[in-house]
């Protein structure tokens, strides 16, 4: 029985078993051979992956710090260092708006700088067309709506200061044509005003009309100043008239009325009284 066994494990391979043997690989695996070929590349690949991955959190970092530092100087051109305390715009740094707008240019806060600046310029008297060119630019450029609607107010503004009410109101309409926005309000009641100041009172009275539909939580719209100029519309102003004239100093005017008799006009009240 076991040389029975023996000779079975001893039996010679059949050909078929023999060729499948010779087909199994022995030499090292296909990924084997692809990391032997390729490791070099590999390695500097990885190390080139690293190394640009460093530069773009170095980079975003390095603007991130940008950004605050831009902030830093917004503050400081708006002297609002401490909570609560904010320059008036006659009194913003014009040194650090300058600042902002060279060294920090592609910042968020730039945009503001330019508003601020043109802003100013028109309060305090600067170069007006300057002005307006960086209001017009924050109108243009800046994504933000609540800039922009700023930035066009600040011209209409300007223009209604100087009687050039053609021109605020192509740019009042500009305000009404953004998105929703804090000026919107008073962009109609504006424009409503120069139309009643032009004779036009039914268009007057749609703008005024408008601010309440659209606006019905502006300030403007709370505080009924809208429902008073729809209250006064219809009412023409009054006819000036020239005032009495004054009595001379040295007494060489008329004063006639201090010789008139008023005899008839005292009482007597001794005199009894007729019932």
């Amino acid at each position: 029985m076991n040389n029975q066994n023996k000779d079975e494990d001893i039996m010679p391979l059949s050909p078929e078993e023999i060729k499948a043997i010779g087909e199994i690989e022995l030499g090292p695996s296909k990924h084997e051979q692809f990391l032997n070929e390729h490791y070099k590349k590999l390695l500097w690949g990885g190390i080139t992956l690293g190394i640009a991955a460093g530069c773009v959190i170095a980079y975003f970092s390095t603007q991130n710090d940008r950004t605050h530092q831009a902030a830093a100087v917004t503050v400081a051109a708006m002297k609002a260092d401490e909570p609560g305390k904010v320059a008036t715009v006659e009194a913003y740094d014009a040194a650090s708006l300058e600042l902002l707008q060279k060294e920090y240019g592609e910042t968020p806060a730039a945009a503001t700088g330019e508003l601020l600046k043109g802003i100013s310029l028109l309060r305090n008297g600067g170069d007006k067309a300057a002005a307006i060119a960086s209001l017009e630019n924050v109108a243009a450029k800046s994504p933000s709506v609540l800039l922009k609607s700023r930035a066009i107010t600040a011209i209409a503004t300007d223009y209604m200061g100087e009687g050039r009410n053609e021109e605020a109101t192509a740019a009042w309409q500009r305000v009404t044509a953004l998105p929703d926005n804090p000026y919107t309000a008073l962009a109609f009641v504006c424009l409503g005003d120069i139309a009643k100041t032009s004779g036009d009172k039914d268009a007057a009275r749609a703008y005024y009309e408008q601010a309440k539909a659209k606006c019905p939580y502006s300030a403007l719209v709370r505080d009924s100043v809208v429902d008073l100029r729809l209250t006064l519309l219809d009412v023409d102003a009054p006819v000036p008239v020239a005032p009495a004239t004054a009595p001379a100093a040295d007494g060489s005017g008329d004063n006639s009325w201090l010789n008139q008799d008023v005899s008839n006009h005292s009482l007597d009240t001794d005199q009894p009284t007729n019932n």
